[in-house]
């Protein structure tokens, strides 16, 4: 069986977006270590296409990041994703591992 592992990608730089608001990404990882249960084992896999996009109504600049993370896990649930774990901070965004409800 092959194990698939995506993160969520928050972004909420102004100075990394194409627009004024908060947007999140869903993109499919690879594995670089050797335990895929341990999420650290995980990179992100760049030639893999964005496997889910939108864009919040959140502002990047002035906006709450828990408006961003609210908004951002109702799109992605609308759209079959789910969350699991806890939201961790990066450089330029709000990172999480999620799931298809379907899988």
């Amino acid at each position: 069986m092959t194990v698939r592992h995506f993160t969520a990608w928050l972004v909420n730089d102004p100075s990394a977006l194409d627009q004024p608001c908060m947007d999140i990404a869903i993109l499919e990882d690879e594995l670089i270590a050797g335990d895929p249960e341990d999420d650290g084992s995980w990179g992100t896999d760049s030639s893999k296409p964005t496997a889910f996009y939108a864009v919040t109504k959140v502002d990047a600049r002035d906006g709450d990041a828990q408006d961003g993370i609210d908004e951002a896990e109702d799109l992605m649930s609308a759209a079959g994703w789910r969350t699991v774990g806890n939201w961790d901070t990066v450089d330029n965004a709000y990172i999480v591992t999620v799931e298809r409800d379907d899988n």
